[in-house]
């Protein structure tokens, strides 16, 4: 049976797609007009990203929101099944707790539905919950890096393990962890946000749920096992943004060439709020404000010679990356493509045709009233 390809679980292709285009960076300046219009109520601005991925678009947020509002006491949670991906964000972290000293950062591999509670549905994986407190000491980025790190390697190798589910074969945990970090000389004023053991459940001011899914399945699959829980675990005032690819670019006319019968974005913004509306909770809905899709174009990092001298290898091969990991084109047929170097001659093409290469995102904000 042919392997699905399953979006952000395949570690170099992400690694390399995310290095060689803007696109985090895109995606939090499209989010910066929503972070202006947050209105937190105590004790705390709340943000709960659903993906941390490499953390960086999370970063970029984090510090929309301190440059907004340097004083206010802050709450980010987030959620990630890849230990190296929680690797890559803690790295990025001791920065964040310089310029924004109130703040308290979470981190779970729990699922959707259990991520903003900070605690496993299954009672039996419950039990074996390892919740880490980390009081972060000392003064500096050096400080707070040094033990991040001592964290990296004594807690995440052992606590952060996943398993297979055995009907659909997507990730899950083996077990429940989470981190829990905020600067000691903090705890006083934090008090109040700091999340306890079986009591971590919050609503928040913002969420961020950014490829959150794989493109292919079902609107109701997207609704029901990501979009309506997000909702769900929003603040009066809340804005959830979610962010997916929508294709129409190059990149697609890339993968149009190769495989003319693929269709990677058969569910995008209007099929998902035409099965919200038909099939959310009428009560709920009633307190839900949709707005306009709007598009979110991003392109592949490259230098002006590299397309203007004749384009180098390397760039050829980051294209040809980036087309078929956001297109979401399985490992086989990938193979199968590079053996007969047609792709080759294609990629070539379409880049020179565009000096360059682009992607499409859709963005659209779901506000709880």
């Amino acid at each position: 049976m042919k392997k699905k390809f399953r979006f952000f679980d395949n570690r170099q292709k992400y690694l390399l797609f995310v290095t060689t285009t803007n696109e985090k960076n895109k995606i939090a300046d499209a989010i910066q007009s929503i972070v202006q219009k947050l209105k937190p109520k105590f004790p705390a601005l709340k943000i709960f990203d659903a993906g941390m991925g490499d953390g960086s678009l999370l970063m970029n947020v984090i510090r929309q929101c301190h440059q907004k509002m340097p004083h206010i006491p802050l709450l980010v949670t987030t959620k990630e099944i890849s230990m190296e991906d929680v690797r890559l964000g803690l790295e990025k972290l001791p920065d964040r707790f310089i310029e924004h000293k109130n703040t308290v950062f979470v981190i779970s591999n729990l699922n959707y539905t259990e991520s903003t509670q900070l605690k496993s549905n299954n009672i039996n994986k419950q039990k074996k919950m390892n919740w880490k407190v980390i009081r972060l000491k000392g003064s500096s980025s050096l400080d707070f890096s040094t033990q991040l790190r001592k964290l990296n390697r004594e807690f995440l190798s052992k606590n952060w393990q996943i398993d297979r589910n055995s009907k659909n074969g997507n990730p899950t945990y083996k077990e429940p962890s989470v981190i829990v970090i905020y600067r000691k000389d903090q705890e006083f004023s934090l008090k109040n946000i700091i999340p306890k053991k079986n009591n971590g459940k919050n609503k928040y001011d913002l969420i961020i749920a950014s490829q959150p899914y794989r493109s292919r399945i079902s609107a109701e699959k997207k609704v029901k096992y990501v979009i309506e829980p997000m909702i769900k675990s929003l603040e009066k005032k809340g804005k959830l943004v979610v962010v997916h690819a929508s294709g129409g670019d190059p990149a697609s006319k890339i993968v149009k060439k190769i495989w003319p019968k693929e269709k990677p974005f058969p569910t995008l913004y209007n099929s998902i709020l035409k099965y919200i509306k038909r099939n959310i909770d009428k009560k709920l809905l009633k307190d839900l404000r949709f707005s306009k899709k709007k598009r979110v174009k991003y392109v592949l990092r490259a230098l002006p010679n590299e397309i203007k001298g004749g384009i180098a290898t390397s760039l050829i091969f980051s294209a040809w990356n980036a087309a078929v990991y956001v297109n979401q084109i399985s490992d086989e047929q990938v193979m199968k493509a590079e053996r007969n170097k047609e792709y080759l001659t294609i990629v070539k093409k379409i880049v020179n045709e565009n000096k360059g290469l682009y992607f499409n995102d859709e963005l659209f904000v779901v506000e709880k009233k």
